[in-house]
């Protein structure tokens, strides 16, 4: 009986084989990142919808108001929220949080509640609400607490919640003031709160940096730097309000003074 003569691999055909794995997982691992971020980002776009979807079935039980961003003084803050006056109707915490970033396990952060601190956030002072003054001075007048959501000019421009963050933790705030979340500082990621970028940065979560969104007739979509305005485009407010005027950014983001707009 004759005996086979196995041969094995030799060390440079190893290392070549290794060579070849290496080079297609570098190749495979960001494009599977980049549809994981792309699959989080859906789902991100889905509690949105879900969300504007409940704020208009609590529009039609409350004669076409909008739901309140809450029951406070604007220099304070209380619960409840937005968050949990939709809950009747969404039926589900979850979805008042960003599927694209890590959901908090406890209810409680920092003394906060959750529905303070959710990673979705309603546009306070475009949807919500609104504050009687004027874009170069919003305080100028008394903040007014409610809309009618029919009564609001071009809706289907108009976003009602967006992302947001409280940079260097895992949550966000419950509204942004959409004033100051429009005017953006481009030139560094915070690395704790800001009201200017609040909502900019929650694209570094998202693919493409497209940052998910619903409008006030609830349909979705994504949005990305068109809609904001750096720090270095308009060094002041009344710069900043020209350029909104001249981009027809204040039918996204609304501005000061009417119920309207």
């Amino acid at each position: 009986m004759e005996s086979k003569n196995l041969r094995g691999f030799t060390l440079i055909e190893l290392l070549v084989v290794i060579a070849i794995i290496a080079i297609l997982a570098a190749i495979l691992f960001p494009v599977f990142a980049q549809a994981k971020a792309a699959a989080k980002s859906a789902s991100a776009l889905s509690n949105l919808k879900q969300v504007g979807l409940a704020t208009h079935i609590y529009a039609n039980d409350y004669d076409d108001g909008t739901v309140l961003t809450d029951y406070a003084p604007t220099s304070e803050v209380s619960s409840p929220t937005w968050a949990t006056l939709l809950l009747p109707y969404t039926k589900n915490q979850q979805i008042n949080w960003d599927a694209a970033r890590s959901i908090p396990s406890p209810d409680n952060f920092e003394g906060y509640t959750w529905d303070l601190v959710t990673t979705l956030a309603i546009n306070d002072a475009g949807f919500s609400g609104y504050w009687s003054g004027t874009c170069d001075d919003p305080y100028a007048g008394p903040y007014v607490y409610g809309r009618n959501i029919t009564g609001i000019e071009e809706l289907s421009a108009r976003v009602a919640y967006m992302p947001d963050i409280w940079a260097g933790t895992n949550v966000g705030w419950y509204y942004f003031r959409n004033y100051q979340a429009n005017w953006v500082d481009m030139s560094q990621d915070y690395t704790d709160w800001s009201w200017y970028n609040e909502v900019w940065q929650t694209r570094l979560a998202h693919a493409g940096q497209k940052i998910p969104v619903v409008y006030g007739d609830t349909h979705a979509g994504k949005v990305g730097r068109g809609v904001f305005v750096s720090w270095d485009e308009a060094p002041d407010r009344a710069t900043l309000c020209q350029i909104m005027t001249d981009r027809n950014l204040d039918k996204f983001w609304g501005v000061a003074g009417s119920p309207s707009l």
